[in-house]
């Protein structure tokens, strides 16, 4: 178990693209900050530098997120095998850290009720693909952006969606960065009893996604960590943010540091 510990996402080291070098200076930034664990962002590219950097750092990988886009919601089945084949080819790349959670995004955001089937079509494929690989397929919960989206799915359908497939290799993740927006973080966790193997932890201020510290912004971050646990959540406190101001720009050691500390104190007081 891991529930006392911290994760950090790679996407927090801003410039992230990097592979061989760059990823081991990431890692060791995140080591010598007091983290043990980490998750693979989608912009990380599957490679043999990448996996080296992973390998040889003395931390653990905890999740990778995964890279299916909005191909696999297309009325082409050609393109939704395409989606497929590129997502479990990623997953593929980084099998060496299974079992573990793979992340993908809940993309049935439209009005058009035969997205619903194009999605579901996607997702069996893909979940026959990485389970064998054996990782834990992790749905996260949607962004609440009515500017790009006809439609927000709210916890509601996407723990149906997850129950439907009466599997332990497929699950949730709860992005409390999303959720807020919408939702009540406590009702989510509610909702989402026994389905969440990861969460990704931010802040924002009530209105957009902003993906903030979780120092600064409108969610009682403690609050939805322990209602989740409380729900059977058992991992870590895995964190995907942007300090403000400097998206794309490495973090310094002090900031990171700051990040850590905040959140022992927050969560278990030490």
């Amino acid at each position: 178990m891991a529930i006392n510990e911290l994760s950090i996402s790679t996407c927090v080291f801003g410039a992230e693209r990097g592979v061989g070098q760059m990823l081991n200076d990431y890692m060791e930034l995140a080591l010598n900050a007091g983290f043990k664990m980490v998750e693979i962002s989608h912009r990380v590219p599957e490679s043999e530098s990448s996996m080296n950097a992973f390998r040889t750092s003395g931390i653990k990988v905890w999740s990778i997120h995964g890279i299916m886009g909005m191909g696999a919601i297309s009325p082409d089945k050609a393109e939704r095998d395409k989606a497929v084949e590129e997502a479990y080819r990623h997953a593929a790349g980084y099998a060496e850290f299974a079992p573990c959670p793979l992340v993908e995004h809940y993309l049935d955001r439209h009005t058009d009720r035969k997205v619903a089937g194009y999605y579901r079509y996607s997702v069996e494929k893909l979940f026959e693909k990485v389970s064998a690989l054996g990782y834990i397929l992790c749905i996260e919960t949607a962004p609440y952006k009515p500017k790009e989206y006809d439609r927000h799915p709210n916890s509601v359908e996407i723990a149906e969606f997850i129950r439907s497939f009466n599997s332990p290799q497929l699950q949730m993740t709860v992005d409390v960065n999303h959720s807020n927006l919408y939702e009540n973080l406590l009702a989510t966790a509610d909702i989402t009893h026994g389905l969440v193997k990861n969460i990704h932890v931010s802040n924002n201020y009530g209105v957009y996604e902003n993906h903030l510290p979780p120092d600064i912004g409108v969610i009682d971050i403690k609050q939805a960590f322990d209602a989740l646990r409380l729900h059977g959540y058992a991992g870590p406190c895995n964190l995907e943010f942007s300090f403000p101001g400097q998206k794309g720009i490495t973090p310094s050691l002090t900031q990171l540091i700051d990040v850590r500390r905040y959140m022992e104190k927050l969560l278990w007081n030490r």
